[in-house]
């Protein structure tokens, strides 16, 4: 399969998504990994992580009442 320029530009609208303020999730420049998943040869997805937010920082709090491990 080859990427076209069709793909990239959806892609980048896919990409494209912002939180509730409206600031961007993915930053131009961010670095990423794409891989390849899937356990039939038909049947395989992509996935893209972004490693520029590695390690990811959630934005709910854990209660206080864990314990450390």
């Amino acid at each position: 399969m080859k990427i076209t320029k069709e793909i990239i530009a959806d892609l980048e609208k896919a990409l494209d998504t912002r939180k509730k303020d409206g600031t961007p999730i993915w930053e131009d420049g961010d670095e990423i990994e794409v891989c390849v998943a899937g356990t039939f040869v038909a049947d395989k997805f992509i996935t893209i992580l972004n490693r520029t937010k590695n390690p990811f920082k959630g934005s709910i709090a854990r209660s206080n009442n864990e314990r450390p491990s």
